[in-house]
């Protein structure tokens, strides 16, 4: 983790997103950014990560649509999520972004 936080319940959600594969990661990021829950109106950074996902899944590739039914566990920490406040929402936010982008930093090493 970057960022103090003396939220028990955020530190085991973050470390928990911590052990999600790289998909999944993307997945979930799309899901906060989509949701009317998570008050972040940031389109560039929502378009950037569609794209990222675009490029390393076929199957959103070709529908552009993810069913997040078959993702139960991403729907279980989007509602974790929804029920921290806007300071705790913010952290998780930066620190899956932060995690995703260290993921790629270390696969483009």
């Amino acid at each position: 983790m970057i960022l103090k936080c003396d939220n028990e319940e955020l530190i085991k959600l973050l470390r928990y997103v911590e052990t999600l594969n790289f998909k999944d990661k993307i997945r979930l990021g799309i899901n906060i950014f989509e949701s009317k829950y998570v008050d972040i109106k940031n389109n560039k950074a929502l378009n950037l990560i569609k794209k990222l996902l675009a490029t390393i899944d076929a199957d959103y590739n070709k529908i552009k649509f993810i069913n997040f039914l078959e993702y139960k566990h991403l729907m279980l920490i989007s509602a974790q999520v929804m029920e921290l406040t806007k300071k705790e929402k913010d952290i998780f936010i930066f620190e899956l972004l932060f995690n995703i982008y260290s993921v790629l930093i270390k696969k483009q090493n």
